[in-house]
């Protein structure tokens, strides 16, 4: 008989097993942006409601918003950390709109009445520099996946963690071979369960 997960990590990429009983009976839900379109097989249960704070993807969430159901959510995470105000007013300026930030509005639309937190800039380049002791680099990373740093943020709270959807693939800015590496060392210690 499987363990109860106390809590489920859901990324973004595709996930065939059915998941949808132990979603729904988890105690804490995990679940990225747009929630990969919330396929009925991996329920409709989501505590906690991670979005990226900047660019097109983050500006779009507040465009384009989310119609889907998330039962029992309770906290909204902002992934980037709080913005630099003359920096911002700067990209403004010159039309960098892959790095304003949208954080707050986010909170706004999204967050009312709820949790509301972002990741620290120390958080991330803590896991960056953790990861790059991992082996060498093929593109220079700018931060960690969401999806990865999620699983050390839950670590600190959880004994252990039960993921799926993880593919380790996508933007070339996150260290995705490293970070594939740095599961694989926590499935070995049992702290990480993948599910799919």
């Amino acid at each position: 008989m499987h363990e109860q997960p106390q809590i489920i990590i859901l990324g973004n990429g595709p996930i065939n097993t059915e998941l949808a009983e132990q979603v729904d009976n988890c105690p804490s839900v995990v679940r990225f942006n747009r929630c990969a379109a919330m396929p009925a097989h991996l329920g409709k249960r989501c505590t906690d409601l991670w979005l990226l704070g900047r660019g097109r993807q983050a500006q779009s969430l507040l465009e384009e918003p989310l119609v889907m159901p998330l039962e029992g959510l309770n906290k909204i995470m902002v992934t980037d950390p709080a913005p630099n105000l003359f920096m911002q007013q700067l990209f403004k300026l010159i039309r960098r709109h892959g790095r304003l930030d949208h954080g707050d509005a986010l909170f706004n639309y999204y967050g009312t009445g709820l949790q509301q937190e972002r990741l620290t800039q120390q958080f991330r380049q803590s896991l960056l520099a953790y990861l790059l002791t991992l082996g060498p680099i093929i593109h220079k990373p700018y931060c960690p996946s969401s999806g990865t740093l999620a699983i050390a943020h839950y670590l600190k709270l959880f004994s252990k963690v039960h993921i799926a959807g993880f593919g380790f693939q996508g933007w070339k800015r996150h260290p995705w071979h490293l970070e594939k590496r740095y599961v694989a060392e926590l499935i070995d210690e049992n702290k990480v369960v993948v599910l799919d």
